[in-house]
């Protein structure tokens, strides 16, 4: 919690949009896959513009939305397989294996929520212990956390969390990745899953989002999901 709260210090300046009016921009997944694979090098580009220190000020939301939902189609996720090993690493206080996993995961997907958020928070916990009060240690942890929050917000674009404009997401880890660090969202009584959403009911709400329950959309989830089955089935055949 206190690696959080020195996150949100450093990033007083980003904006956090939920809070605003804005026009809603929802995933059109045939539209995302279509651009994905007739123009792969373009969506590869944006996702580098959004990943880079110095934003790209050009970058329209469209961009950013076709750059962080085009690269779940570049990679499929693959990079998902070093999860489970960072997350092990973090809990068992190795905060420099932590590190170099999240670092191999985000070598792959630029763009992955979970990998940002758990480097950020091993790099500051490893910047507080050091004797020197390491610098860069706190820079590396700034520049993900700073790429973090453009996600958050072009997650926040597209939808307000009700059952009618849910917030798009491609895995379940980015739902409560959002929830925690960008909706101050930390308690929740149940989860349900309909045929396109997952529906979370909260304890409390915040100052950011206080709806009883909110709604994520995902189509893509389900994919990837399928997709696993299918490798595994086809591993057991041979």
């Amino acid at each position: 919690m206190k690696q959080l709260c020195i996150l949100i210090c450093m990033l007083f300046c980003a904006t956090n949009l939920v809070a605003q009016e804005r026009e809603l921009l929802p995933v059109d997944w045939s539209q995302i896959r279509k651009e994905v694979e007739d123009h792969p090098q373009k969506v590869k580009e944006l996702v580098m513009k959004l990943s880079d220190v110095d934003l790209d000020t050009t970058l329209t939301w469209q961009d950013r939305i076709l750059a962080f939902y085009g690269q779940s189609f570049l990679t499929n996720d693959e990079e998902d397989a070093l999860r489970r090993q960072m997350i092990q690493q973090e809990n068992q206080g190795s905060f420099e294996e932590c590190v170099a996993t999240a670092r191999k995961m985000l070598a792959v997907n630029p763009l992955n929520l979970d990998a940002l958020i758990t480097a950020v928070n091993a790099l500051l916990t490893m910047a507080e212990d050091s004797a020197n009060q390491d610098s860069t240690l706190t820079e590396e942890a700034k520049t993900y956390g700073l790429r973090a929050m453009r996600i958050f917000n072009t997650i926040a674009m597209t939808g307000d969390g009700s059952h009618d404009a849910p917030f798009y997401v491609t895995k379940v880890s980015d739902e409560y990745c959002f929830m925690r660090h960008y909706l101050d969202l930390w308690k929740y009584k149940g989860q349900a899953a309909t045929a396109c959403c997952d529906i979370i009911t909260l304890d409390e709400s915040s100052s950011y989002y206080d709806q009883p329950t909110i709604h994520f959309e995902i189509t893509r989830v389900y994919e990837l999901e399928r997709m696993m089955f299918e490798g595994k089935k086809k591993e057991k055949k041979r």
